[in-house]
This record gives structure tokens, C-alpha cells and sequence, in this order.
């Protein structure tokens, strides 16, 4: 098992993250847009406007200002996380307390996956907890009188019992939705040390090859050097012969032979003598 991270491994982690961080910002940025939408077709049943597009926009902001003024860094998705859960509430709010309206946070939950980072559930969590505990609070024992102040919570009866199973059962959503958002990270990291182990591998046989092919041409440069050696020494001695014995006749057809000898004998040297300078710059190159 690694128990480190190589460098290439590193960078590919990091280049596939950022990836899926600018992809998944840019659906963000469709969901906050329909989220916002949202908010204004729902103020059209109790004429909340005010809320639709006050909450809305306030939402919007604090989301896109944490994400431009405190850039390298995922803070921004945890404001997210925070905006998501205000959403819940003001839609909520905007409905008179419809019970459906408290599945929107679980559309919230779910989309956070995206980001594959379980902590952002916290956020979430804890505002839906303080939220429900408070109002469920506020609407049972201070505003509970049907010709007072009303507040907009819960059009059906939220007991402790209700409350108690409510919380339970949005907190399971969360964990598991945190569980797949630490899942899919995992088999990302996984898959990318793997892709990673195999690439290197490859770069080793590459290299291995290489040598491989390095040692293989110096040893032919090397034998190519050798024979262009004793080569070299017999066919000096040819010339050498050839211009003795040429000094010693005066036969006009053997002077011929002799001179196509030696015309033979010096293109054999001068092959000889290239081959051999072609060879030692090989060598000094390898």
C-alpha cells in the first residue's frame, strides 16, 4: 500500500479536483439561480415578494462575495452549504409553513455531493437543527395563539415527538449524503494512484528500453571502432607494398596492375578511415 503520494500523482489529483471544482461551480451556479427563481414564483401564493426577492438576493450575495473575496480556498462551498439551508427556510416561510417545503434541504443536501468533501453536510446540518429546534419552540409555546402574531413554521402539529423523529431522519439524509461525498473522493484518489502507478511503470520500461538501446549501440560502435583498427594496419601495408614493388619494375603492363592495385587498395583505406571517424564520434557521443 503507498503510504505517500508521488509527485505526478500529486499533480494529477490536483488538476482532476480543480476540474471537478470549476464543473461543479458551474452547476451551482444554475441551482442558485433556479433556487432564486424559485423564491419569487413561490411569493406569488402569499404575496411575499419582499422575502422572495430581499432573502433571495441577500443569499446570493453572501455566496458569490465569499467566493470572490477569499479566493484559494473551498470556504465558499461551506457559505454554500449555509445558503442552501437559508433557502429552506425562507421557502418555508414564503409557503405559510407548508410541511414539503422542509424536503427542499434534502435537494440541498444532495447537490453538495458534488463537491465530494463530507464536511460540507455540517453546516447544513447544524442550521436545519437550530432552525426547526427554534421555531418548532416559537410556534408551540410563544406564538401559539390562533389570533396573535403568527408564526410560519409548520402547518401540521411539530411536538417534541415529531420534532425529535423530523431531525433523526434529516440527520441520516445528511450522514449518508456526507458518506457518499467521502466515497466518491476516495474512488477518485484510488483511481487516479492507479493510473498514476501505471504511468509510471511505463516511463520505467520506457527508460529501460532506452538503455537498453544506448548499450546495444555502444557496443556495436565499439566493435565497428576494433575491426576499423585491424583493418586499417594490412591495408597501409597493401599501399606500402604497392608503392615498393612499383619502384622495382620497369614493366609498363605490370606498373598497370600494380596502379589498379593500389587505386583498389586506397578506396578500400579511405572506407576504412571514414568508417573509423564515424564510429569514434559515436562513441564520444554515447
Amino acid at each position: 500500500m503507498k503510504t505517500k503520494a508521488s509527485l505526478n500523482e500529486r499533480d494529477y489529483l490536483h488538476n482532476f479536483m480543480s476540474t471537478m471544482t470549476q464543473k461543479s461551480d458551474t452547476i451551482i451556479n444554475y441551482v442558485l439561480a433556479i433556487y432564486f427563481l424559485l423564491g419569487i414564483a413561490l411569493s406569488f401564493k402569499y404575496d411575499t415578494f419582499e422575502i422572495g426577492v430581499g432573502v433571495g438576493t441577500l443569499n446570493i450575495l453572501l455566496y458569490y462575495s465569499a467566493k470572490f473575496f477569499i479566493k484559494n480556498s473551498n470556504f465558499y462551498q461551506y457559505v454554500l452549504s449555509v445558503v442552501l439551508a437559508i433557502f429552506m427556510a425562507q421557502y418555508i416561510y414564503q409557503m405559510h409553513g407548508l410541511f414539503e417545503m422542509h424536503f427542499t434541504v434534502f435537494i440541498a443536501s444532495t447537490i453538495l455531493i458534488i463537491y465530494q468533501n463530507w464536511k460540507l453536510q455540517i453546516p447544513l446540518t447544524l442550521l436545519v437543527v437550530v432552525h426547526h429546534v427554534a421555531l418548532a419552540y416559537m410556534q408551540n409555546f410563544v406564538y401559539s395563539d390562533p389570533k396573535g402574531l403568527q408564526l410560519y413554521f409548520s402547518q401540521v402539529n411539530f411536538d417534541l415527538e415529531t420534532l425529535i423523529i423530523h431531525v433523526v431522519l434529516a440527520a441520516v439524509v445528511f450522514f449518508m449524503n456526507g458518506y457518499w461525498a467521502y466515497y466518491f473522493k476516495e474512488h477518485s484518489q484510488n483511481h487516479i494512484s492507479k493510473i498514476s502507478d501505471e504511468y509510471e511503470l511505463e516511463n520505467i520500461k520506457l527508460a529501460s528500453a532506452k538503455y537498453s538501446s544506448m548499450s546495444a549501440t555502444k557496443d556495436y560502435n565499439d566493435f565497428i571502432h576494433r575491426t576499423t583498427l585491424d583493418l586499417k594496419l594490412p591495408v597501409n601495408s597493401v599501399l606500402k607494398l604497392i608503392d615498393v614493388s612499383k619502384g622495382h619494375t620497369d614493366n609498363d603492363q605490370l606498373l598497370t596492375y600494380l596502379e589498379m592495385m593500389r587505386e583498389s587498395a586506397k578506396k578500400i583505406d579511405d572506407l576504412v578511415n571514414d568508417i573509423h571517424v564515424k564510429s569514434t564520434n559515436s562513441r564520444g557521443q554515447s
